[in-house]
């Protein structure tokens, strides 16, 4: 049991310190396909990236300022008559190179920081009934990130493509994360029948 917990919390101390820096990459990632607005990027975020990655719009602004103020991206003020003007963001050189230099590193071991499994970790020290309660609201999350990846995939799936060869990488993502939602969803939905039946099986 020790051994296992001391897994766990390796597993956050890692997680936590990679997960700062990530986000930084990705809208270098972003801004490198075009120029994009913070309401832009909130909006990609929302259709394509918050299935394996989620930001809130403080994060997004503050790692903005933050790639302006080390020159990694430039800002530019559009001018709009009937509408409020826009800042439009843009990779400068030094940030080309820092996106590619990433992209060529190798990937760290990868830990994630899972409040659900750690609850359910411990569910031997409580009843079944509240294991259920835990199990029951997991599905319900992973069939909305399920429905969440059916609607991007119907609203934005048929628009014309800029970018094939970036695109293909994107659905490959897509993929991945579909396959590793429904697996996990198997797995919750099993968990969830054998629980009940136990709860609802006569007592000897």
């Amino acid at each position: 049991m020790r051994e296992q917990l001391e897994t766990l919390t390796e597993g956050n101390e890692t997680s936590e310190g990679s997960g700062r820096n990530t986000l930084r990459y990705i809208m270098l990632g972003l801004l490198w396909a075009r120029p994009m607005s913070g309401y832009d990027i909130k909006q990609t975020f929302e259709r394509a990236i918050a299935s394996y990655w989620n930001a809130g719009n403080s994060q997004i602004y503050t790692t903005l300022k933050n790639l302006h103020k080390a020159g990694l991206i430039d800002a530019e003020i559009i001018v709009q008559t009937s509408r409020p003007n826009r800042k439009v963001y843009r990779l400068t050189r030094a940030g080309e190179e820092e996106l590619s230099r990433w992209l060529q590193e190798d990937v760290p071991e990868r830990f994630t920081k899972d409040e659900f499994l750690a609850k359910l970790f411990f569910c031997g020290e409580t009843s079944d009934e509240v294991a259920l309660v835990h199990l029951r609201s997991h599905r319900e999350s992973l069939l909305k990130q399920l429905a969440h990846m059916d609607w991007a995939r119907r609203e934005y799936g048929s628009r014309p493509v800029r970018r094939p060869h970036l695109l293909e990488y994107q659905l490959l993502v897509r993929e991945y994360k579909e396959a590793v939602l429904k697996a996990g969803l198997e797995v919750t939905e099993n968990a969830i029948a054998r629980l009940e039946q136990r709860l609802n099986a006569p007592s000897s």
